[in-house]
C-alpha cells in the first residue's frame, strides 16, 4: 500500500481579493507522478508554489511525513524545483550550475534544523494560539513568552547537539574506512624500504649490462641489435633501481591521506567535498543523457538540453519530492514529446514523487499516475488517467480532457439512458428513473455504420484530417456532433452512427463545481 507523503487540508490562498484557491483538500502519496491539470488561473501554479514553500497559504494546513510545514522555509524542505523558465545561471557552465547547489547549501544541515524544530512545533503552535487570545492575563502572557524563549533555546541547543552527534559518527566513520587502507600500504611500503640489498645488486646488474653492451658494439655489433638483448632485463632492474614501486606506493598513500583530509573536512561543515561534487554532478547528467556537455556554456545549449540541466540541478542533492512547474512548454512538440517519457522514467529510476503543473490534457494523460483536475480553485476531479478520461465527474473534465461529446438525456432506468431522440443501452445505473443526465460520448467512441443499420444519422458538415484519423463534424437533429474516423466523406453526406453501451458515460447534471 502506498504511503502517504503530502497532505493539504482546506488550504486557501487570495491575491488582492481573489481567490486563487479554495478549499483545497488532496493528499499525495510517495513515490508517486502526479498532475495538476487545467486552464491558466485555475490556481495549479499557486498550489504548486505553496507546497514547496514560496508562498504561504491563508489558511489550512501543508502536512509532511504527518507534521504541518506551514512555517519551515522553502529551503528546508525536502523539495526541489524545476521552473517554467529554467533559472539557470548564464555566467556559469552546465557543471557548476548543477554544482551550485551542493556547494551552497547542505541537505543534512537544513533536515536536522527541521527535525529538531518539529519536536517543539505542536508545543509552540499551542502556545502562539493562547497568545493571541485577548481574554488572557498580563501573568499568562509573561509566561508563555519566557516558554516561548525556552523553546527558542532548546531548539538551538538541539540543532547544535545533534549536529555535534552527527558530526563525531561521520569521522568515527572515515577513520574506520581509510585506517586499513594507509596500514595496509604502510606495510608495502615498509617491505620496499627493507630492499637496499636488491637494489644495490639491481645496480651492479645494471652496470654489468652497461659494459657487456658497450664490449658488443666495439665487436662490430649494432647499438640497436646489442641494446635489444637486455631490453625487457633492463626495464624492470630500472624499475627496482630506481624506487620505483617505492614512489607509487608513497603517491597512492598521499592521494589516501588527501582524500581522508577532505572527507573530513566536509564531514565537519556538513558539506559534501569536490570529489563527491564530481561524481554526484556526473551522476545527475548521466541521468539526464548529457555526459560529454559538463563543461559547455549554457548559452551554447539548445531549450531542451537547458531544461535537462534544470532538472539534473533540482535532482542532484536527491530531494524526497520534485515540483515541475510547466517545465516543457518552451520545448517544440517533438521535444516535448520525447521528455514526455523521458521524464516518467527518470521518476521511476529515482523513486521519488514528482508533482507537475501543465495546462496540457495530453502532458497529463501520458506521464501521470494520478491527476488532479482544477478550475477556478477548486479541485473537479482526481484520479487515474484513464479513470479521467473514460468517466469525467463533470462537463468541464469532460471538455478540459480530451474531446467530447456531451448532450442532454433521461435516464430511462434498467440501463435505459434516451438522447437525440433515441434509446440507448448503457451500464450505468446510479440514476433514478426519470432523471435528467448529461451523456458524454467520446468522438473515437462512435461506430460508423451503414444509413439502415443506424440509431444516430448526421449529415456531415465540416471535415478536418488530423494525420491518422479524419475528425468530421455531422449535424444530428440541430446538434453539432463530432466523430473521429479512418474513412473520408463528403461535405452534405449523410452518416449512420452507432454506440457500444459501455462507450456511453453518464453525467450527474447537478456536479458541476
Amino acid at each position: 500500500m502506498a504511503k502517504k507523503l503530502i497532505e493539504l487540508r482546506h488550504i486557501n490562498k487570495s491575491f488582492a481579493n481573489n481567490v486563487i484557491v479554495k478549499d483545497l483538500n488532496l493528499y499525495i502519496n510517495e513515490n508517486e507522478f502526479i498532475t495538476l491539470v487545467g486552464p491558466s488561473g485555475c490556481g495549479k501554479t499557486t498550489t504548486l508554489r505553496m507546497i514547496g514553500g514560496f508562498e504561504d497559504p491563508d489558511y489550512g494546513e501543508i502536512i509532511l511525513d504527518d507534521v504541518v510545514i506551514n512555517n519551515v522555509p522553502a529551503h528546508q524542505r525536502p523539495i526541489n524545483t524545476v521552473f517554467q523558465r529554467y533559472a539557470l545561471f548564464p555566467h556559469l557552465n552546465v557543471f557548476d550550475n548543477v554544482a551550485f547547489g551542493l556547494r551552497n547549501f547542505s541537505r543534512i544541515m537544513a533536515e536536522i534544523k527541521t527535525k529538531c524544530t518539529r519536536k517543539y512545533e505542536q508545543e509552540r503552535n499551542k502556545l502562539l494560539h493562547e497568545l493571541d487570545k485577548k481574554n488572557i492575563s498580563k501573568e499568562e502572557k509573561i509566561e508563555i513568552k519566557s516558554r516561548l524563549k525556552e523553546i527558542k533555546i532548546q531548539i538551538k541547543n538541539d540543532i547544535s547537539e545533534t549536529k555535534s552527534n552527527l558530526i563525531e559518527k561521520k569521522l568515527e566513520e572515515i577513520e574506520l574506512k581509510y585506517t586499513p587502507l594507509i596500514e595496509k600500504l604502510d606495510e608495502k611500503i615498509e617491505i620496499e624500504w627493507n630492499k637496499d640489498d636488491v637494489v644495490k645488486n639491481a645496480k651492479e646488474r645494471i652496470k654489468e649490462i652497461d659494459n657487456k653492451i658497450a664490449l658488443d658494439i666495439e665487436n662490430g655489433i649494432s647499438e640497436a641489435k646489442a641494446k635489444k638483448t637486455y631490453e625487457a632485463e633492463l626495464k624492470e632492474l630500472k624499475k627496482i633501481a630506481t624506487w620505483d614501486e617505492l614512489t607509487k606506493l608513497e603517491k597512492e598513500r598521499k592521494a589516501l591521506l588527501k582524500d581522508k583530509s577532505l572527507e573530513m573536512k566536509s564531514a565537519r561543515s556538513l558539506m559534501m567535498n569536490k570529489k563527491q561534487i564530481k561524481e554526484a554532478v556526473f551522476d545527475a547528467l548521466k541521468l539526464v543523457k548529457l555526459e560529454g556537455y559538463e563543461y559547455r556554456k549554457i548559452d551554447q545549449m539548445s531549450g531542451g538540453q537547458q531544461q535537462r540541466v534544470a532538472i539534473a540541478r533540482a535532482i542532484v542533492n536527491k530531494p524526497r519530492i520534485l515540483l515541475l512547474d510547466e517545465p516543457l512548454s518552451a520545448l517544440d512538440l517533438k521535444l516535448r514529446q520525447e521528455m514526455q517519457y523521458e521524464l516518467k522514467e527518470m521518476q521511476r529510476k529515482l523513486g521519488i514523487t514528482f508533482i507537475f503543473v501543465t495546462h496540457d490534457q495530453e502532458e497529463a494523460l501520458t506521464m501521470s499516475d494520478t491527476i488532479v483536475v482544477m478550475n477556478q480553485g477548486v479541485i473537479q476531479q482526481i484520479g487515474k488517467p484513464e479513470d479521467i478520461y473514460n468517466e469525467p465527474k463533470n462537463r468541464f473534465v469532460a471538455n478540459f480532457i480530451g474531446e467530447s461529446n456531451i448532450f442532454d438525456g433521461v435516464y430511462l432506468g434498467n440501463k435505459v439512458v434516451k438522447f437525440l431522440d433515441n434509446t440507448f443501452e448503457c451500464v450505468d445505473e446510479c440514476f433514478n428513473e426519470g432523471e435528467l443526465c448529461d451523456v458524454v460520448i467520446r468522438p473515437e467512441d462512435f461506430d460508423r455504420v451503414s444509413l439502415d443499420k443506424a440509431k444516430i444519422i448526421g449529415v456531415v458538415t465540416d471535415i478536418v484530417f488530423k494525420g491518422v484519423h479524419f475528425e468530421i463534424c455531422l449535424d444530428v437533429l440541430g446538434k453539432e456532433v463530432v466523430i473521429h474516423t479512418y474513412e473520408n466523406a463528403k461535405v452534405g453526406e449523410k452518416i449512420g452512427l452507432n454506440v457500444d453501451p459501455y462507450e456511453i458515460h453518464l453525467m450527474k447534471v447537478n456536479e458541476q463545481i
